[in-house]
């Protein structure tokens, strides 16, 4: 398969993704096409082949697709609707499946199996050890409907502080900045928290 076939059904799959997933404040298109870029560029990081480049990104703009806000079950909605659209535009079921498991590995919390599982959860909260951590945390908080205070707070930094990326690549590119948002958060806390 030529890759600019991939290329053609991933923007039938980015078209769907923006017209279809919901307008929340952190569960939005944009995160799905921060995860989306975060998967590709860990892909090549990675030595990832074509073929499963392309499902990885397939997968990163159809995670969140289906999210309500309270329900535990948005990632098997998700990995559904993969399993029913993807063959509709040219997707094998056994490519379908392997989105749907994708978009399954990225449940929290993630236990993923093997290198395209490890890479998508990367991907999925490659926020966390981004510069950009507070404004999505933030839109999190306020999605969520919680009151911003040192609850909040301990909770985010234990969340941090008990988060392990699972690739290499990752771990090289984002653990740094995870650390300094661990301690930019107990100093947002008023070192009120003892961590």
């Amino acid at each position: 398969m030529r890759t600019n076939n991939y290329q053609k059904r991933i923007e039938l799959v980015k078209y769907t993704a923006k017209e279809l997933t919901q307008r929340l404040p952190y569960h939005n298109f944009r995160h799905e096409t921060e995860v989306y870029l975060a998967s590709a560029k860990l892909a090549v990081l990675e030595n990832i082949d074509d073929e499963r480049k392309f499902l990885l990104k397939t997968a990163a703009l159809l995670h969140d697709i289906i999210v309500v806000s309270g329900r535990t079950d948005n990632e098997e909605r998700s990995a559904e609707f993969a399993r029913e659209y993807l063959p509709k535009i040219d997707y094998s079921d056994k490519q379908a499946e392997k989105v749907a498991e994708l978009i399954l590995a990225t449940k929290m919390p993630q236990k993923p199996r093997n290198l395209l599982e490890k890479i998508i959860c990367d991907a999925d909260l490659e926020n966390l050890g981004s510069k950009d951590f507070f404004e999505w945390s933030e839109k999190l908080r306020e999605e969520l409907g919680i009151q911003e205070g040192a609850g909040w707070y301990r909770g985010q930094i234990d969340f941090l502080q008990s988060h392990q990326y699972h690739t290499e690549s990752a771990r090289r590119l984002r653990g740094g900045g995870k650390k300094r948002n661990i301690k930019k958060l107990k100093r947002l806390a008023g070192g009120r928290l003892k961590c």
